[in-house]
C-alpha cells in the first residue's frame, strides 16, 4: 500500500510540470491576440510565427502548442529523443545522453532554419533538460570523436552539471547562447528547468542565452514538490519540503537524508518528506545498470533507518535513470526480508555500480517509461504511522 501512495504522490508532482500543463499554462490565443506568459502578440502585426524546442519535453511541448496554435504556426523544428511527427513543425529525432552524429546534424538543422526567419518574424523556443547532448557542434579545431570521447568521460566522471556543462560550452559553435547569434527575429525561450537553482546559463547550455531573448521559467523542481506537498496533506501529520537543490554525492546526500528522517521519527508519528536536486555517482564498472536514484536509495537502505511504517522512493522526474530502464527505485521496511531470502549483498552491488540489477531482482525498481518532461529528481519520504 505504500508503494502505490508514494507513486500516487510521484504523479502528482510529475503531471504539474508535464507539456500540456506547463504549456496551457503559459500560451492561449484569442482570435490574432497571443499572449506568451505575461506579454500578448497581436499576429495581425508580425510577418510569420515559428517554433523551435530542444529537450527531453520539446516534443510533448511542441504537440501542445500545436493543439493550441495551429496554422498560426508557419515554421520551426524540434528535436527530441522522442518517435513521432508532427503537424506543423519538424521533428528529429537526436540522443542523449551521449553526444553522436545526430546530435551533429540536429544542430545544422537547428541553424539552417533559424536562418530562415526575417527581422519581423517571431519566434517560441522551448528549451529543456538533455539539449546539451542532443544539439552539438564542436568548435573548429575539435572533431567530433574526439568531443564524443571527452563527452563520455565527464558524464561518468561524477562532476555536476553546471561544471559539466561549462566545459561542455567551450568546446561548442552552439552552446552558451551561440545559436541565439544567428537569429534576427524577435521571440521568447521558455524554460523547463532540470538544474539545481535554476540557472539559465546551465539549462540545455544555454543556447539561446545571449543575452538578447527573455527567457521565462515554466516549469521546476519547486513547481512540482509543491504540488506533491499539497496532496500529502491530507494523508499525514506533517509535510515539509526539505530542499528542491539537493546538491551533492549520492554518499553525503543518504547521510544527509537519513539525519532528516531521524529528526521527524522522534517528532511525529506520521510525516511526508519531499527532496529535489540531483545528486551525483561515479561509475566505478561500466557492466552495471543503474543510475543516481537507485544509486541513492541503495545507500538509504544501507543507512539502517527503515522501519515498519516508513518507505522511500527516489526517481528521476524524466523517467530515465542512468543505464537502466528503471527511473528509480523504493524501499521499505519488507524489502530486508526479500534480501536476507535472496542472500544479496548491497554493498557488493554499490561497489560494482549495479544498483538497477539489485532493485529489479527483488521488484523494487521503478519503471514509468519516458515522462516527456524534466525537472530533476524526487525523494519522496513517507511514514504513514500505525
Amino acid at each position: 500500500m505504500s508503494r502505490e501512495i508514494l507513486e500516487k504522490i510521484f504523479y502528482k508532482a510529475l503531471k504539474k510540470v508535464q507539456a500540456d500543463s506547463i504549456i496551457k499554462d503559459n500560451i492561449s490565443l484569442k482570435g490574432k491576440s497571443l499572449k506568451i506568459v505575461d506579454k500578448e502578440i497581436d499576429l495581425n502585426k508580425i510577418g510569420s510565427l515559428y517554433i523551435f524546442g530542444v529537450g527531453k519535453a520539446a516534443y510533448a511541448m511542441a504537440k501542445e502548442c500545436e493543439n493550441i496554435l495551429k496554422n498560426e504556426i508557419k515554421g520551426g523544428v524540434i528535436v527530441s529523443t522522442t518517435t513521432g511527427e508532427l503537424n506543423y513543425l519538424k521533428h528529429f529525432k537526436s540522443t542523449h545522453p551521449e553526444v553522436t552524429t545526430k546530435s551533429l546534424e540536429a544542430a545544422n538543422l537547428l541553424f539552417d532554419e533559424v536562418a530562415k526567419m526575417n527581422e519581423n518574424d517571431y519566434f517560441i523556443f522551448l528549451l529543456s533538460g538533455g539539449a546539451s547532448a542532443m544539439i552539438e557542434k564542436p568548435i573548429e579545431d575539435l572533431s567530433l570523436e574526439d568531443f564524443i570521447k571527452a563527452s563520455s568521460s565527464l558524464l561518468t566522471s561524477g562532476i555536476d552539471i553546471k561544471a559539466l556543462n561549462t566545459i561542455r560550452k567551450s568546446i561548442s559553435q552552439i552552446k552558451g547562447g551561440k545559436l541565439a547569434n544567428k537569429i534576427k527575429a524577435n521571440g521568447q525561450v521558455l524554460v523547463l528547468s532540470d538544474v539545481i537553482g535554476d540557472d539559465l546559463n546551465t539549462i540545455g547550455s544555454a543556447p539561446m542565452n545571449n543575452g538578447e531573448f527573455e527567457h521565462y521559467l515554466i516549469g521546476n523542481n519547486s513547481i512540482a514538490l509543491n504540488e506533491a506537498k499539497n496532496y500529502c496533506e491530507q494523508l499525514v501529520e506533517k509535510v515539509e519540503i526539505v530542499t528542491t537543490t539537493l546538491d551533492s554525492s549520492s554518499l553525503e546526500a543518504a547521510k544527509f537524508i537519513a539525519e532528516i528522517i531521524k529528526k521527524y521519527d522522534k517528532k511525529y508519528s506520521s510525516f511526508a518528506l519531499l527532496f529535489g536536486g540531483e545528486t551525483t555517482t561515479t561509475v566505478k564498472s561500466k557492466g552495471g545498470f543503474g543510475g543516481r536514484n537507485q544509486e541513492l536509495a541503495l545507500r538509504l537502505l544501507l543507512e539502517d533507518i527503515l522501519e515498519k511504517e516508513l518507505s522511500i522512493l527516489c526517481a528521476g522526474s524524466d523517467g530515465i535513470d542512468g543505464k537502466s530502464d528503471a527511473t528509480g527505485a523504493f524501499i521499505d521496511f519488507d524489502i530486508i526480508k526479500k534480501i536476507e531470502e535472496k542472500k544479496l549483498d548491497a554493498k557488493e552491488f554499490l561497489e560494482k555500480s549495479d544498483s538497477n540489477t539489485f532493485f529489479k531482482s527483488l521488484g523494487y525498481d521503478f519503471v514509468t517509461g519516458l515522462t516527456g518532461t524534466n525537472v530533476m529528481d524526487f525523494v519522496i519520504v513517507l511514514k504513514k504511522g500505525e
